[in-house]
């Protein structure tokens, strides 16, 4: 017959029921913090640019708490949906901050104005509708052509397809994407398709489109622009930014403190 489990073993199983429980509040405790902190940073951001939808928002790391201890927030990520930029339309608008020094209490509030940010990049995303109202078609579908990467840098290409105003059919064509200085430019290189007798010349104004992109709300002059799942996206990067929650706004730039 079996002995027992003795004291050692039943003190055994109530550290370790201990640590257990001990874990799973911490744990909540974090979430708790970590939301707080969260809905904090999307309702200011929404109330300074007047959104009409606060955009989603991740704030910390693995555990945020500790960021009291190390001082810095790993990443903090801001997404928003349908924001109307002037001069571009309804655009897709992500802002990363990597590696932003903060104070204990702006880690429990939430509240980052003048955190130092190591790594500031936005990404301005364009999908068919929002390319296509620039350029006046509606049913505009833009996809990758074959042998073609989908990384971007200061070039790239991308296939349109849509029916252009004067056309009974859809017409598809090859776009160079490429950056120029500040400037963006969109030229048609080849016709994939189109209505019989269509030739390139008959819709490179159709599928023509240039942008000073320095009138975008980026971190920074762009520095590169891809086609990757059926969109368009303008990349941007500054360093060393000190920000506000204006700067955190899908519809702001980051102040240029260069020579503060």
């Amino acid at each position: 017959m079996s002995k027992p489990p003795g004291r050692p073993f039943r003190a055994a199983i109530a550290t370790a029921l201990t640590v257990l429980v001990l874990g799973a509040v911490l744990w909540v405790a974090d979430s708790v913090f970590a939301t707080r902190a969260e809905r904090h940073i999307s309702e200011s951001i929404a109330e300074e640019a007047d959104l009409e939808t606060s955009p989603r928002v991740y704030a910390g790391g693995a555990i945020y708490l500790s960021s009291l201890v190390t001082g810095t927030l790993d990443t903090v990520t801001i997404d928003m949906l349908d924001v109307d930029v002037p001069g571009i339309g309804m655009v897709n608008a992500s802002t990363v901050l990597d590696s932003v020094t903060v104070t204990p209490a702006q880690v429990l509030s939430g509240d980052l104005n003048g955190s130092a940010v190591e790594l500031f990049s936005r990404t301005l995303r364009l999908d068919g509708v929002a390319l296509g109202s620039q350029l006046g078609i509606t049913d505009l579908d833009i996809s990758n052509p074959l042998d073609v990467s989908p990384t971007g840098g200061s070039a790239s290409e991308a296939q349109l397809s849509g029916t252009p105003t004067g056309f009974a059919e859809p017409v598809a064509v090859v776009v160079t994407l490429r950056l120029v200085g500040s400037e963006f430019h969109m030229t048609p290189v080849s016709l994939v398709d189109g209505p019989d007798g269509t030739t390139l010349d008959d819709v490179v104004g159709d599928f023509t489109w240039s942008i000073d992109t320095t009138q975008l709300p980026l971190a920074n002059r762009v520095n590169a622009v891809k086609m990757m799942g059926g969109s368009i996206y303008f990349e941007s990067q500054a360093r060393n930014v000190i920000v506000s929650t204006r700067e955190l706004s899908p519809l702001a730039a980051p102040e240029d403190d260069s020579d503060s």
